[in-house]
């Protein structure tokens, strides 16, 4: 987000940012103050909307919980999310720099002062002179080491830090591809796998399959029951479908309630079964409100299936497979049809 707030304005939200990380106990790094900057600002809608909802139904944020808001509606892609630790490291390497300045003034200090006791080693030295000389040496050596010891020590300090941003760049860059409710992974890691597994099935000539899928209804689930008892729904879904995978299958939830199953080095009828597997699981459920035990009816699924064509284009795969999925609900809901 581009921010052209005048100085004063841009004052008032950080002191208001400030006053609700400390409200809320979190830790004032630079992933904490981008939310509450932006939810002090009022500009990110989607962000304050699932902020006040959070607020809520829930008591306290976690790491967990700031990382999840942070990639869903404010990194959206790598760019945002390099630009954070790329500040981070700036700061780093500030630290290095200064040490650096540091040591050099004292290493031109302990020169220096060394010159200086050269030039005293005259031939009319006494024993006392002497005696003062080394004790002037033995003194700049223990300096130079405990320069050397603290500049070797801050750099050490500098690699651990470089370090923990690499954890944090990876950790960053997989949640961005994670769907935050369900914790599977979202359209745009669907897409990157996707990518990644037409380009082995055009060098293997394996078979690669997709099923696209979707709750039927979903709607009134939410109307009938809440939103709370939907996204419930919607992680017993994705749990599902990601407990009926293996190896380097893939579900992922493209957003609502369609999901998509990608199943390399998997024969179309394989693909035909798994889905009617699927479908029979869900229609077997009886599932139940926690608090109160009401039935929340029968929740069925509808699943289309296609093969992927050797040097297709992944759009054509894609829409072949949603076409598939069209036909299942046109012709009835709660089935399985493969094109």
């Amino acid at each position: 987000m581009q921010y052209d707030d005048s100085i004063e304005r841009s004052r008032q939200y950080l002191r208001l940012a400030l006053e609700l990380i400390g409200k809320h106990g979190l830790p004032t790094d630079p992933l904490n103050y981008c939310i509450w900057y932006e939810y002090a600002s009022g500009k990110n809608a989607q962000l304050n909307t699932a902020i006040d909802k959070y607020l809520q139904d829930k008591a306290v944020f976690s790491e967990e919980t700031s990382r999840q808001l942070f990639n869903q509606y404010i990194a959206n892609g790598r760019e945002a999310v390099t630009t954070l630790v790329r500040e981070e490291l700036k700061k780093v390497f500030a630290e290095i720099m200064g040490a650096i300045r540091i040591t050099n003034q004292q290493f031109s200090q302990s020169e220096n002062n060394l010159e200086n006791i050269n030039e005293s080693l005259v031939p009319t030295l006494t024993e006392a002179d002497v005696e003062m000389i080394v004790n002037q040496i033995k003194q700049e050596i223990k300096r130079l080491e405990s320069s050397s010891g603290a500049f070797k020590e801050q750099l050490q300090q500098a690699t651990r830090e470089i370090d923990q941003l690499k954890i944090k760049l990876a950790r960053y860059q997989n949640e961005a591809l994670k769907d935050p409710l369900t914790r599977i992974d979202n359209r745009r890691g669907f897409e990157q796998k996707l990518k990644d597994a037409i380009g082995r099935a055009d060098a293997s000539k394996n078979p690669l399959c997709l099923i696209m899928v979707d709750i039927d209804h979903f709607k009134k689930i939410n109307d009938a029951h809440g939103h709370l008892v939907g996204d419930n729904v919607l992680r017993m879904v994705a749990a599902t479908l990601k407990d009926s995978i293996k190896g380097r299958d893939l579900a992922a939830r493209l957003g609502g309630e369609e999901f998509a199953i990608l199943l390399p080095d998997t024969p179309f009828d394989g693909a035909i079964k798994l889905a009617e597997d699927l479908r029979l699981t869900f229609e077997r459920l009886d599932l139940k409100k926690k608090s109160t035990g009401e039935s929340l009816g029968k929740i069925t699924l509808s699943f289309g299936v296609t093969t992927y064509n050797i040097g297709e284009a992944a759009e054509d795969f894609v829409n072949r497979a949603d076409e598939a999925l069209y036909q299942s609900k046109k012709t009835g809901r709660n089935r399985v049809t493969g094109l």
